[in-house]
């Protein structure tokens, strides 16, 4: 008996110093250089560094259209705005299919191409310039060949910009970017209203892992200028901000937005909606 209440003494005080040097052993100090930034490749709010060449890297699709050689209306910079940006997107490393003076046909293809292209993620962004018309509160783009005497014909003729919207919506993208320069005045005169002005404003495709930004020329129901030299007022600021150095896409818009409006004093504001809760930069250093 005496044996055991030894045995259970000495147990006692040899324990918790094996616990002590056991707990000791786990707990260790580590060093981990995790801190916050404003964007990374995942959905989450840390990262272990800021790798802003990912950004140069990453896989990046456009579809870019320019039309002006309409029968109605022609306009003089549309083509001009989309080889320019086209070219401006190609230096950045995007890969770009382009259209010029497009028929519906030709439109049609380049989104379905542009569809499949985006299904491999990345950053997607289609830019237009040309005519683009309201009608009952839906968007149009207008291609060379429409052919529109009545109101009830231009969902046949032209492209209904919402398709756009669901090609991006049903791809893998981190971001999508929409670039419309078609805020002209309705070329059909036949059925054109006071009160349809301009196209009207639409919302960002869902789906993007890190949201989308939709951009217009000027703000909805309003008339955008096609410009009197080579580009039009809002494409040309857009390619000068594109390739400023270290500006995130809110960033390039908004110094777009606040020039635009100077220069044409007041008569012309670009317009933005968003959904964006990541980055993307044009231009790195």
């Amino acid at each position: 008996m005496l044996r055991l209440v030894f045995i259970f003494l000495l147990m006692a005080l040899v324990c918790p110093v094996i616990g002590q040097q056991i707990i000791k052993a786990q707990s260790k100090s580590a060093h981990f250089n995790i801190v916050p930034v404003k964007d990374t490749a995942t959905t989450t709010g840390i990262s272990i560094t800021t790798n802003l060449q990912f950004y140069e890297h990453e896989k990046k699709t456009a579809l870019v259209i320019g039309n002006g050689n309409y029968t109605n209306g022609p306009l003089k910079n549309a083509v001009n705005d989309a080889l320019d940006m086209a070219a401006t997107l190609s230096g950045k490393g995007f890969k770009v299919i382009l259209k010029q003076n497009a028929s519906r046909a030709d439109m049609r293809e380049a989104i379905r191409e542009f569809g499949t292209e985006i299904n491999e993620g990345g950053v997607g962004l289609f830019y237009y310039s040309g005519h683009g018309i309201q009608v009952d509160g839906v968007n149009y783009l207008v291609p060379i060949d429409a052919n529109v005497e009545m109101k009830a014909e231009v969902a046949e003729e032209c492209i209904n910009a919402s398709t756009i919207l669901r090609v991006m919506e049903y791809s893998n993208n981190r971001i999508n970017v929409i670039i419309l320069d078609a805020c002209r005045n309705n070329p059909f005169r036949s059925f054109s209203r006071s009160d349809e002005k301009g196209i009207t404003k639409m919302d960002p495709p869902k789906g993007a892992k890190q949201g989308s930004i939709i951009a217009f020329a000027t703000a909805p129901g309003d008339v955008a200028s096609d410009g009197e030299g080579r580009n039009g007022l809002y494409t040309s600021k857009l390619l000068k901000y594109m390739n400023t150095p270290e500006l995130t896409l809110e960033e390039v818009f908004k110094k777009v937005r606040i020039e635009v409006s100077t220069e044409s004093a007041g008569r012309q504001i670009p317009w933005e909606n968003n959904s964006l809760t990541g980055d993307f930069f044009f231009t790195i250093k």
